[in-house]
């Protein structure tokens, strides 16, 4: 008893080394327990896909070949560690033959991907950034290269398409998102990806540019450039999110008036003036391709006066933005339009509430084409297409629906 007291005096006297001890063996056991769960999450998966490398294929096949587009800088250059460490494993475990290409530079991967050869399956190992550029280089292509499938392994610091097809976290949660990527791969299991296609409008002043490809959205405002300046306030952790409204919402340098208009058709579920029918192409990669492709409507038949119908909006606002949506089984943009003022606290507020998901842009209208015409367009203003930052310039957006197979849990109805 007396040894007891004497140590409970040793640490009231000494209490902010006691504290500060304690601090550190708390941190120090949660991370021996959470790599603990790391390695038997990853010894569970490895004898999973170990079962796909097993299993016997056909004499006059070769191993299926993937080409694996990594990103080496992408979270602050953590991707290529995390690949080498959570997913090369699992996929050459399961017989796979990994082919891997590390992008070089900014727009690298649009290049790799125009020109990529002998594959039969794409999969992409980094953020929003990398994925974004992958896909305008696939559907670039006019050899109907889009129908091989394309995977996610989210190693970036944004991974928007990458959280939607594979929920996930940090330090565990983050290990169980990339197996799962992984293992959707391994399986086989795939969806259908709506995409945007996102044009220059031809103004005469130069010449219009390629078109670029988004899966997520497009963004403008204050709203958006404040987020894009989070990492700036590395500082408070997992709070940045919320100190970047407090010590930007009084600047001028957020994009507070987001005025032009836009032109829209309504949505369409399809007919002969919206949809083309592709010919059937034959391949020589067929492991990830159904033997026939999907069964087209005849869409010639099929008449919807609506479709074409041009309506005209102007707006004004500090917060535009147009993404993918489903409604009732029908694709669909969906813009949203946000006021047209907030004060610093209205500003700070609507923040917060969206970083905890309770509040959203409102939605003004649903369309299938949008021709975007901002009413100026300044040097220093950007907009973001899956993240990646642009000048705002007129430019025309149109739904591809299911235009990109991409893997994905079983559980989501692939």
């Amino acid at each position: 008893m007396e040894r007891i007291i004497k140590i409970g005096k040793t640490l009231r006297n000494n209490w902010k080394k006691s504290i500060f001890g304690a601090v550190i063996v708390y941190y120090g056991a949660s991370k021996l327990k959470e790599k603990y769960q790391i390695n038997i999450l990853m010894q569970a998966a490895c004898k999973e896909a170990v079962k796909y490398g097993d299993a016997s294929i056909p004499m006059e096949r070769n191993p299926t070949v993937i080409t694996v587009i990594l990103n080496p800088v992408a979270n602050k250059r953590k991707a290529k560690k995390d690949y080498e460490k959570y997913c090369e494993p699992l996929l050459l475990l399961a017989g796979l033959q990994v082919d891997v290409i590390q992008t070089t530079s900014e727009g690298n991967a649009k290049e790799v991907v125009e020109n990529l050869r002998g594959t039969e399956a794409i999969i992409v190992a980094g953020g929003d950034g990398t994925l974004s550029e992958t896909v305008t280089g696939l559907l670039r292509r006019n050899d109907e290269a889009n129908r091989f499938p394309l995977g996610v392994l989210p190693l970036g610091r944004t991974n928007s398409v990458g959280n939607v097809l594979f929920p996930g976290g940090d330090g565990v949660e983050k290990v169980k998102q990339l197996i799962q990527s992984c293992m959707a791969i391994i399986e086989n299991n795939t969806t259908w990806k709506d995409v945007m296609k996102i044009e220059p409008i031809d103004t005469g002043d130069e010449t219009p540019s390629k078109p670029v490809y988004a899966l997520t959205s497009i963004e403008w405002g204050a709203f958006r450039d404040n987020m894009a300046k989070k990492d700036k306030y590395w500082i408070y952790g997992p709070l940045r999110g919320y100190a970047s409204y407090i010590f930007n919402g009084y600047k001028d340098s957020l994009t507070w008036d987001c005025s032009g208009t836009i032109k829209y058709t309504p949505p369409c579920p399809g007919c002969e003036n919206c949809i083309t029918k592709k010919p059937e192409i034959k391949r020589k990669w067929t492991f990830f391709i159904p033997n026939a492709q999907a069964a087209q409507a005849d869409t010639k038949s099929m008449i919807n006066p609506e479709c074409s119908v041009v309506n005209e909006l102007c707006f004004k606002s500090t917060d535009f933005r147009i993404k993918t949506q489903v409604t009732n089984g029908i694709p669909a943009l969906s813009v949203g339009l946000g006021k047209n003022k907030y004060n610093y606290t209205e500003f700070v507020s609507e923040g917060w509430r969206r970083l905890r998901g309770e509040s959203d842009v409102p939605e003004v209208v649903k369309a299938r084409t949008i021709e975007f015409r901002p009413l100026e367009s300044k040097p220093d203003v950007v907009i973001a297409i899956d993240q990646e930052e642009f000048d705002v310039k007129p430019v025309k957006v149109t739904l591809l629906p299911k235009m990109i197979k991409m893997f994905c849990k079983s559980e989501l109805n692939c």
